[in-house]
């Protein structure tokens, strides 16, 4: 066990238990907080060698922390994270306070390279800036089914989506999902419309998974689909999905979880953000 001691700010559970068992492995000394006013009380009793810290957090989000870790420990070297390209984030701010910008989902072989070069850094080698991100907001969730397979090899993306049932369905056609066994989709061509009861509340494009919970809870779903076009859709059954987990390296498996955990992540901000847009754009009936 090395002296290095790092803290990991999100308010995402899984996140924080992925990297801490992660970077343990690696032999570093990792506490955890649940939002900014977590780890500031953490900070006050202990210092820390590097942070890396989520953006969106609830009480205090990630870049009024890091003002405040700059005013406490202005050499602090941060590692900011995020899945998702929210339009209020300042990041000319995240590129002046923070050593190192990691979108969302990040892979081991990532995290450990950042790692290494904040530690590196913070010791005073004279090793290169890492190149932060440019100053546009992050892209990585325009394109689900890449994040989803991130870091599998070609041929091991060959084979994953070697275990799905192509099918194809006509503008008009409801989607069926397994309910019992848990199916996830892959959207190879077409477009198609998400539905919880009647109202309309996502709509999907080819790259676009749906369903990837039910890998873990089958029983998940409570929307329907139906195609808004001629549509090609591949089927990814739960049963299917364990057997190829089963025989594979585990690494593989704990990075598709990691991949998992952010796509859903990614979802379910971008989802927040369109239900304010109609908020916004159409008042209650009830209203007057």
């Amino acid at each position: 066990m090395n002296d290095y001691k790092i803290l990991v700010v999100d308010d995402e559970q899984n996140i924080r238990e992925i990297f801490q068992a992660f970077l343990r492995d690696m032999g570093y000394k990792v506490t955890s907080a649940i939002d900014g006013l977590d780890a500031l009380e953490k900070i006050a009793v202990e210092k820390f060698d590097l942070y890396i810290v989520d953006i969106y957090m609830p009480r205090m989000g990630g870049l009024e922390l890091i003002s405040r870790l700059k005013e406490i420990h202005p050499s602090a070297v941060i590692i900011v994270t995020t899945g998702y390209s929210g339009l209020d984030v300042d990041f000319r701010s995240i590129r002046q306070s923070a050593f190192m910008y990691l979108a969302k989902p990040i892979q081991p072989d990532e995290l450990i390279r950042a790692v290494e070069s904040g530690l590196a850094q913070k010791q005073g080698l004279k090793l290169d800036k890492p190149v932060l991100e440019t100053e546009d907001p992050p892209e990585s969730d325009k394109q689900p089914e890449l994040l989803l397979l991130r870091g599998f090899s070609t041929d091991q993306v060959l084979h994953f989506k070697g275990i799905g049932t192509v099918k194809e369905y006509q503008a008009g056609d409801f989607i069926p999902m397994d309910k019992e066994d848990g199916s996830m989709i892959f959207v190879e061509k077409g477009y198609l419309n998400v539905y919880y009861n009647t109202d309309l509340v996502d709509s999907l494009k080819a790259g676009d998974i749906w369903g990837e919970e039910t890998f873990v809870t089958p029983g998940a779903l409570f929307t329907s689909l139906k195609a808004h076009s001629n549509a090609v859709i591949r089927y990814f059954p739960r049963k299917r999905l364990i057997e190829f987990f089963t025989y594979t390296d585990k690494g593989l498996t704990d990075r598709y979880m990691i991949n998992m955990i952010q796509c859903m992540n990614v979802k379910w901000r971008r989802s927040i953000v369109r239900l304010g847009l109609l908020s916004r754009n159409n008042p209650a009936d009830d209203v007057r």
